[in-house]
């Protein structure tokens, strides 16, 4: 428990960036300064990319802890790499490759990685539409669906829940979901298409897709923190 205390009470006096001073700044400006020696800068793209990167991984990994030991790996995969990034591809797909890679290497380890085939499929459907509740009883009832969705989304075979996420939870679009899994657009369109329909036949849809599988707060500052502390060791 102290030990416990004691790391939260580290990460307070941490002195994170301000992202916000840097909102306006591209990630290849950002990563020019961190090779230039500004290396407290990673925290920047960290946090711009935390999110998205959880949700990813979790798509592969059902045990959350994993996916945080998995993530740390990938943004020290990423620094470390990081003068090598070319700028072929926008950093954004370049980092979900490498979060994609390293959840990959989990389940292998894990010896799962036979459900990760990747196959063909058909058309998409119509976007939905979602009413936010604003009162106390409608919120907690809005919290009951998106434990439920969260549920429902997890038993979605992989090929079909990382697609799921990157296209209407992180909203990326179908071209770099296609650079990411390394598939078609086509095939991008079908899986969601299937994802879909998955999910229509197990809830009606009554909550806000973008909350579920959440990394913030806490979680995200402990784990800016950990990577930040390794890379300046």
């Amino acid at each position: 428990m102290l030990r416990s205390v004691d790391k939260t009470s580290k990460i307070k006096k941490y002195n994170f960036v301000s992202v916000e001073k840097y909102s306006g700044v591209s990630d290849s400006e950002i990563i020019h300064k961190i090779l230039k020696g500004s290396t407290q800068l990673f925290e920047v793209l960290m946090r711009r990319y935390n999110q998205r990167l959880f949700r990813i991984q979790r798509s592969y990994i059902s045990d959350e802890e994993a996916v945080k030991d998995t993530l740390q790996i990938t943004y020290m995969k990423a620094f470390e790499n990081l003068c090598s990034f070319r700028g072929d591809a926008k950093f954004s797909t370049w980092i979900t490759r490498i979060a994609i890679n390293e959840a990959l290497k989990y389940l292998n380890g894990k010896k799962r990685n036979a459900e990760l085939q990747l196959v063909e499929g058909d058309t998409p459907m119509n976007e939905h539409t979602i009413n936010r509740n604003n009162t106390p009883e409608d919120k907690t009832i809005q919290h009951d669906f998106r434990q439920l969705l969260e549920q429902v989304v997890a038993t979605l075979p992989p090929k079909y829940r990382s697609v799921y996420l990157m296209r209407e939870v992180e909203h990326m679009d179908t071209k770099e979901t296609a650079d990411c899994l390394d598939l078609t657009e086509s095939n991008v369109k079908v899986r969601l298409h299937r994802a879909k329909k998955m999910l229509q036949e197990e809830i009606e849809r009554t909550v806000t897709d973008t909350e579920i599988f959440n990394f913030l707060g806490t979680e995200c500052d402990r784990l800016v923190f950990n990577i930040m502390r390794k890379i300046n060791q």
